[in-house]
């Protein structure tokens, strides 16, 4: 195979690890040595009739090959190619795009429907992906699907950027579009639907005429994309006609179902079109069988697979293999093939059955879009494991016949107890209640036991979440949508149900009085008469220590675990940071478990339990959607900023994430610039959103204290848009409140550090674009705090913020160029998610703080602090047109407080 590649002969391979099958061809002469290969890859009946693996053949003489392919794609070249990023876009909650400017753009040939292995940025790592875009393209596309923990899916979310640097090989594959006057049935799932438009775009480019039905299928709704590049396709290619599915039964699209179900007799024109099919193994083989029952016998049947790849080393056995990774990132072609109705073909047809199929698809393993039964890889059992007694459950049975996973964990491991620990006997009711098998009402935890077929390998230390760790468990989180909420809560009662069972009528008195004085820890932070939270931060710390506890009490470090990797307590953290109502019976809820627990009655607790779970899910619901409204900008003017694009620095929480709220929900293209990395989180909530007349968001992280920094900034807008219309610069902020002559002198450098240079330099970065553009406007925001006390540096830095406003609107006003700023007094604001500083580390510096409150209030005449709104509005409107007669001024927002 690497000899044919270096020649441009591009024979069709995937793993080139003899694992896939796909290079699988017929040898007519020659002699040869063949490496170690997977026998589902090559049978040894097939190896009998002379068919080898070209990428495990390791010549002996010149050989002569029958390859599975056309002269097409012997014209394709295979090879290295680098790129740059030109554009990154979400193009839904589970699928992003990838487009690429190619360099070699010129010597890039493929077929519709073949793919390239792209290396991942900053990594060993490829992945393999199909083109989206048409072959005479100039930028390349690709649709890839997220995977928590995929190295790919990292890489687009946290670090791509405009510009970067790619490399990746290729073309690969011999799924293509077949050059025919036949008429087309194409089949894709999920990201599978990426060859299909490659497809579609070169009929499209060739002005084909063929009739051509598309049925894409998706699992959820979350996974549907490219609806309008495929309404467009439809209304410029006009033999085209497509419809798409949703196989989860609460899909707002007009069909529900697999594709089997909404393919049609019709379009296979009596047996005469050709049907391209690309998508995971479980919908290839499920269509196969489909048309095989209903006696659907196509003039063409091509097909592809995605799913993970594995390695097999020489001795073919579990202990050699190096497992794929755990992701689904990579949409891998692992098995391709082509049937042609009844024709007869010698040698022996290289078809689906011929092609062995490594892997079992990941489905199944979800619910309500959160991995819960992760496939992972287990140390065998040591030699210090303890082999149970007949008499260990009741019935008789060995212990080793108790179901002891969930959620992917074991949660009754072997051993003897230690000293004080109970221990399950004879006479003890050992049950596994039936409602703690269920999650969202589906069974998932099944009373049956299945032996492994191979040994498992020993996983390596790893740390992040959704990914196997040194114990061999996993399990992945998702946060923070309603449904996943739910999940969330579900799951933890799931998990408390079975911590029930292992615990009720064995702990001790001792341990009931702990559990009641967790219980009882929570009920001052709910007021009951009013339904609210007296302090949400407590109840969330008290709350979690209480049900950590339950779990604790079964004596079971990895049930613990597995409680805490759920994430419940930062999920209400993060639900519940503002909330103030509750369900008035959350913290009661806590004192009659633990009553029942005491009681010792089993149907009391699951029902706490149960109606617990319940009441929880309705108090992070109602706080994420009284969250999601208090984002909501309070004063808005639409389509102020429609087609702006606009600069934000500081974006990342206060005033200058309001302001970014503004600009996007006044339809501005939204560039928000700042060192927290929770500036991309609010730039991906804004960009998904798709309220009509809403703008774009996009987030650069970037330390604006740097010249770099600044004009990486500005750089990266124009890459994103072209240009900058807008900049205002918010980052700055009193790191200490003392009087001047208590400050040392690196102290002093870094107020002036924090709060002047970040405007200096972007100013400076962006003021020769907007000249070049004979426009702009550049609004600083300053403070009044330069007539205030304690913070004399930090309010010399916002005096240099003014006199920088006044001075450079001298000097670009010539060039059409706008430069203003506001000067905000005390702002009520939430804790901040980033501090700017330490904070008050005695009770002198407590007092000199509350000194410079009291000193801001007093100098106003309103006698208050501002909102975060009210300091939104005077900016954006500094910044929009309405204000185009306003330059070198600074507005004091400020209640009267001039500064």
């Amino acid at each position: 195979m690497d000899a044919a590649y270096r020649s441009k002969i591009n024979i069709p391979v995937d793993c080139s690890d003899g694992a896939c099958g796909t290079c699988k061809s017929f040898l007519e002469s020659g002699e040869f040595d063949m490496d170690d290969y997977v026998e589902d890859a090559l049978s040894p009946d097939e190896e009998a009739d002379g068919y080898v693996l070209t990428c495990s053949t390791r010549p002996r003489s010149d050989l002569v090959l029958q390859i599975p392919t056309t002269s097409a794609v012997a014209r394709t070249s295979a090879g290295s190619f680098t790129a740059t990023v030109a554009g990154v876009e979400r193009l839904s909650s589970t699928t992003m795009s990838l487009t690429l400017d190619c360099e070699q753009r010129g010597t890039l040939v493929f077929l519709p429907g073949q793919y390239v292995n792209i290396a991942v940025p900053g990594t060993e790592a490829t992945r393999s992906y199909s083109f989206s875009s048409g072959p005479d393209a100039e930028q390349l596309t690709f649709l890839i699907k997220l995977s928590p923990g995929g190295v790919m899916s990292d890489w687009l979310e946290n670090r791509a950027s405009v510009g970067d640097p790619v490399q990746f090989t290729g073309p690969h594959g011999s799924f293509f579009l077949r050059e025919s006057d036949s008429p087309l049935l194409l089949l894709a799932g999920g990201t599978g639907l990426a060859p299909i438009l490659s497809i579609l775009r070169r009929l499209r480019a060739a002005g084909s005429s063929r009739p051509t039905h598309l049925t894409y299928g998706a699992t959820t709704d979350d996974d549907v994309i490219e609806l309008d590049t495929l309404t467009e396709l439809a209304e410029s290619l006009e033999s085209f006609t497509w419809a798409h599915t949703v196989a989860d039964d609460r899909t707002t699209a007009e069909r529900q179902g697999y594709v089997t179900a909404h393919t049609e007799p019709g379009h296979l024109h009596d047996g005469e079109a050709s049907v391209y099919l690309c998508g995971p193994p479980p919908m290839v083989d499920a269509v196969r069988k489909d048309f095989a029952e209903r006696g659907f016998e196509p003039a063409g049947f091509y097909y592809e697979k995605f799913a993970l790849a594995a390695k097999p080393d020489s001795d073919q056995t579990a202990d050699g293999l190096e497992g794929a990774e755990p992701e689904n990132d990579a949409a891998m072609p692992i098995a391709e093939g082509e049937e042609h109705g009844s024709e007869d073909r010698t040698p022996a047809p290289l078809g689906p059955e011929s092609t062995g199929e490594l892997l079992q698809s990941l489905e199944g393993r979800e619910l309500d879009g959160q991995t819960l039964l992760p496939r992972v890889d287990l140390a065998e059992l040591g030699a210090g494991a303890r082999v149970a007694a007949a008499s260990d459950l009741p019935d008789g049975s060995p212990i080793e016949d108790l179901p002891r996973r969930l959620l992917g964990r074991v949660v009754l491991p072997g051993g003897e107890p230690g000293p004080g620990e109970a221990r399950v006997g004879d006479d003890d009711e050992l049950l596994v209640a039936d409602g703690a098998r269920g999650i969202l009402g589906q069974d998932v935890f099944t009373t049956s036991v299945v032996e492994p077929l191979i040994t498992p390998l020993t996983s390596e230390p790893v740390s992040e979440p959704g990914v196997v760790s040194t114990d061999g468990y996993e399990i992945g989180q998702q946060h923070p949508s309603i449904q996943i909420s739910d999940a969330i809560f579900d799951a933890r009662r799931a998990l408390e149900l079975g911590a029930l069972e292992l615990t009720i009528g064995r702990i001790t008195s001792q341990q009931v009085a702990g559990y009641r004085v967790l219980a009882q820890a929570t009920v001052p932070y709910v007021d009951v008469a009013n339904e609210r939270f007296t302090d949400a931060h407590a109840y969330t710390e008290s709350n979690a220590a209480f049900h950590d506890h339950l779990f604790t009490l079964t004596g079971n470090e990895h049930l613990l675990h597995a409680y805490q990797d759920l994430g419940v307590k930062g999920h209400m953290e993060e639900s519940l940071r503002s909330a103030t109502w509750c369900d008035p019976r959350c913290a009661q809820d806590h004192l009659d478990i633990v009553d029942a627990f005491e009681a010792g009655d089993r149907d009391e607790a699951r029902r706490l339990i149960s109606e617990h779970a319940e009441r929880s899910k309705a108090t992070t619901r109602r706080a994420m959607n009284e969250r999601r409204e208090s984002r909501r900008p309070r004063f808005i003017t639409p389509g102020r900023f429609a087609d702006h694009v606009v600069v934000i620095t500081g974006a990342g929480q206060g005033i200058g994430e309001t302001t970014a709220r503004r600009v996007h929900a006044e339809g501005g293209l939204a560039v928000l610039a700042d060192r927290a990395d929770t500036v991309k989180d609010l730039a991906a909530e804004l960009a998904e959103d798709r309220t009509e007349g809403v703008g774009d968001a996009v987030a650069v992280i970037a330390d604006l204290e740097t010249w770099d920094g600044a004009k990486a900034v500005i750089d990266a807008a124009i890459d994103q848009f072209g240009r900058v219309d807008v900049a205002i610069h918010g980052v700055g902020g009193t790191i200490w409140a003392k009087p001047f002559d208590e400050y040392a002198p690196d102290e002093i450098q870094a107020e002036i550090q924090r709060s002047l240079w970040p405007t200096l330099w972007c100013c400076r970065a962006v003021a020769p674009h907007m000249i070049e553009r004979g426009g702009g406007t550049i609004v600083n925001i300053s403070s009044n705090a330069t007539r205030g006390i304690l913070r004399v540096p930090y309010s010399a830095a916002k005096g240099g913020v003014n006199a920088i406003t006044s001075a450079l609107a001298m000097e670009l006003a010539p060039h059409g160029v706008r430069v203003t700023a506001t000067a905000p007094g005390g702002t009520d604001a939430p804790e901040r998610k980033t501090a700017r500083g330490p904070a008050p580390a005695s009770e002198q510096e407590l007092r000199w703080r509350d000194d410079m409150v009291e000193q801001v209030t007093g100098s106003s005449l309103m006698k208050r602090y501002g909102t975060l709104d009210e300091q939104a509005a005077a900016i954006t409107f500094l910044a929009s047109s309405e204000a185009s007669y306003i330059t070198g001024s600074v507005l004091p927002v400020a209640g009267g407080d001039l500064g």
